[in-house]
Formats: C-alpha cells, sequence, structure tokens
C-alpha cells in the first residue's frame, strides 16, 4: 500500500485506487485496515479523523507531559466513546454542538486539578448571558434582571452535568488523581415535573391540515408515524428496519442496545398500529434495514435538517388552507398553552389515549417502561 498522510500512528493509505485507514492495534498484536468509502482526500481526511475518535485508546490523548493532571479537552475523548454508544443519534449531536459552544471556548485547556473554579466561572457566564450561542438565529427566551438573554437554568445544568460526568469517568479510569468536581449551584433549576409542557394540544382537524401541508413524501412519513406511536421527532426519524418486527407487529428497540435495570430510561417495544403498518411496509420495502425516514441526500436523521424549521414550515403552509371559518376560530394559531410544534402530537397522543384505555397501555403503546404521567409527558 502506498502511504498517503500520516496522523499520529494511523495512516491513510491507497491500493488500487481505494483508500484505506491502516493503524497498529497493540491488543489484537496485528495491524487492522478499514477501507475509507471517499474520494477526495478532504473527505478521507474526514472519515478518517470520526474513525480514530471510536478506536483510538482514550489515554493516548494525555501528554506524557501532563501526567496525573490532564486538561479536560485530554479526557473527553473517552466521555465522548461511552456516550457515541449510549446515546441515540440526535442527542449525541446535541452533545457534540455543546463541546463545540462552550467546553471547547472555555475549559478545554483547564487541568483537573482547576476544574471547579472553572466550571464556577461558567456558570456566572451563562447566568450574566455572557456565555450564550452568538448565532443569530438562536431565539434564547430566559432573560437575565436587565433583560439580556442568556441559557435557560435547565440548560446550564445539563451542560455543566456533562462536563462533571466526564471528570468522574477520566478518575474511575485512573486518567487523573483528582477528584471529580461537584456541580455548582444554578439558580432556577427545575424538576421534570414542573415544567411546562412544550407544546400546545392540537385538534384532529388541525391534524388534518398539517398533513396536508406535507408536499414531500419523507416529509409526510413524520407527522404520520409520529401520530402512530406519539415518539419523539427525533426518535421517529432515527428509525430503521432493522428495529421493524413486522411479523410481531412491533417497533423492537431493545435489539439496538440493552436494557439497564438501574436506569430510568429504558429501551422500549412499541406496537406498531393503524395504518403505521401500510407506511412502514412501503418503507422497508425502499430502504430495507436502513434508516426508513430518506430524503434526496440520504437520511434525513444525518443531515442538516432542522426539525423545528419543518414544523414551523408545515404550520406556515397550513395556514392557506384554512377555510374562512377556520381562520375566524383560529386554527393553527398559537395559544396560551403555546405554539403547535412537534411536542403537540405527543402531548394531544397521550392525552386522547388517557381517556380511553388505561396507564399500561398508553405507556406500552408510547414506549415506556416506567407506567405514570410524568414518564409520558
Amino acid at each position: 500500500m502506498k502511504t498517503i498522510e500520516r496522523i499520529g500512528r494511523f495512516t491513510i493509505a491507497e491500493n488500487r485506487r481505494a483508500l484505506y485507514l491502516r493503524w497498529w492495534n497493540s491488543h489484537a498484536k496485528k495491524t487492522v485496515t478499514e477501507r475509507l468509502h471517499a474520494t477526495t482526500l478532504e473527505q478521507v481526511r474526514k472519515l478518517a479523523r470520526e474513525r480514530m475518535k471510536v478506536v483510538v485508546d482514550r489515554t493516548e490523548t494525555i501528554r506524557p507531559e501532563n501526567g496525573d493532571d490532564p486538561t479536560f479537552g485530554e479526557i473527553w475523548l473517552g466521555f465522548e466513546q461511552d456516550k457515541r454508544k449510549q446515546l441515540a443519534a440526535e442527542r449525541f449531536r446535541l452533545l457534540e454542538n455543546r463541546r463545540d459552544l462552550y467546553s471547547k471556548p472555555h475549559i478545554w485547556n483547564v487541568r483537573m486539578s482547576k476544574m471547579s473554579p472553572a466550571l464556577r466561572a461558567l456558570v456566572i457566564g451563562m447566568e450574566e448571558g455572557r456565555i450564550r450561542p452568538e448565532n443569530a438565529k438562536s431565539k434564547l427566551k430566559t432573560l437575565t434582571s436587565n433583560g439580556k438573554p442568556r441559557l435557560h437554568p435547565n440548560t446550564i445544568a445539563d451542560i455543566i452535568g456533562s462536563a462533571v460526568e466526564a471528570c468522574a469517568l477520566a478518575k474511575s479510569e485512573i486518567l487523573t488523581v483528582h477528584n471529580p468536581p461537584k456541580i455548582p449551584f444554578i439558580a432556577g433549576v427545575t424538576a421534570p415535573e414542573d415544567r411546562d409542557p412544550k407544546g400546545r394540544y392540537v385538534s384532529f382537524e388541525e391534524l388534518g391540515l398539517l398533513i396536508d401541508a406535507c408536499k414531500r413524501q419523507h416529509i409526510m412519513d413524520l407527522p404520520l408515524l409520529d401520530i402512530g406511536c406519539g415518539g419523539r421527532i427525533g426518535a421517529v426519524a432515527d428509525m430503521t428496519g432493522a428495529k421493524v418486527r413486522l411479523d410481531l407487529g412491533v417497533i423492537d428497540l431493545l435489539g439496538e442496545g440493552f436494557v439497564e435495570t438501574n436506569k430510568r430510561k429504558r429501551t422500549p417495544i412499541i406496537p406498531v398500529t393503524g395504518p403505521m403498518g401500510r407506511i412502514l411496509t412501503r418503507m422497508i420495502a425502499v430502504n430495507g434495514n436502513g434508516f426508513l425516514v430518506q430524503e434526496s441526500g440520504g437520511p434525513i436523521s444525518k443531515g442538516a435538517r432542522n426539525f423545528t424549521q419543518i414544523i414551523q414550515r408545515l404550520v406556515k403552509r397550513a395556514h392557506s388552507y384554512r377555510t374562512s371559518d377556520q381562520v375566524k376560530r383560529k386554527v393553527l394559531e398559537p395559544t396560551e398553552q403555546g405554539n403547535v410544534n412537534w411536542y403537540s402530537i405527543r402531548r394531544t397522543f397521550a392525552d386522547w389515549l388517557d381517556e380511553r384505555v388505561s396507564d399500561a397501555a398508553i405507556s406500552a403503546v408510547m414506549g415506556h417502561f416506567e407506567i405514570s404521567s410524568r414518564t409520558r409527558r
């Protein structure tokens, strides 16, 4: 093989016009070679770096001179490797996004011995509105005392919690001798049961208008599947043919991971109900075991799709389909409960079932193990 480029102990090589990533596996005592399906060197570099994040040993990122006091950026890889296996795709993308927005600019080069004051400073900066997304499109509804946009306390707690969890993992794997920092006090954090619902209820009339507003098949598949199972939109977009067992009439998510008895959230089995069977049969016939919701560029969940933007455009388009009577009744317009969004479908789905079937049936259809109204929210 012809060496094209070296990245540490990894090598990008070419053989018979095909490109490969090669490295020495010290555990198996052999050289591993994997083909990279790309045509340009830039694409190969990107694929190689993504693959390296998975296979590289988490101790390799720590510089020898840092010893038992590595930086946060050096211990992050191990945390990311674990979360890549544990989190759903949309949740992992959120983790990566927050890493780039908050961790890299503010705590990436902080040593483990200095993490406590660094996290306190990060929390203060977020609470004061100095540290927040710079994107002009970001709509922060939480304000500081002087009216400046800032991150919501629950978002701050989630970001800081991930940082503390990464430090705890580094300590448990003896990458550092320093104990993980405690989560600083964050004013205004609310428990899940105390939080306001994210969207208002929708009527069947409004759902019909939304479906009529879908002009493309993959866009129509999203609300139809969402109505069918009341799932979170990210989970619907990530659904693969391998998860669907039409012979048993279920969407089997257990095969995608494992059940942890000490975790509140566990992977569910969801029954195929209503028109979902016909929709899933069509999608599996086209996409096989791969991602079911596809657009022209590939799986909709893997692209740069903004699901909030999709539902907002559907609502806007559906407004033009309203009759004069529906306009007078303000169908699909915001109310005191909030706007119409993807969560509206999930919320309406659960409450509609609540009037007709048992809690056990609701939790089963929505993919919950724990049977409680708190979980259904």
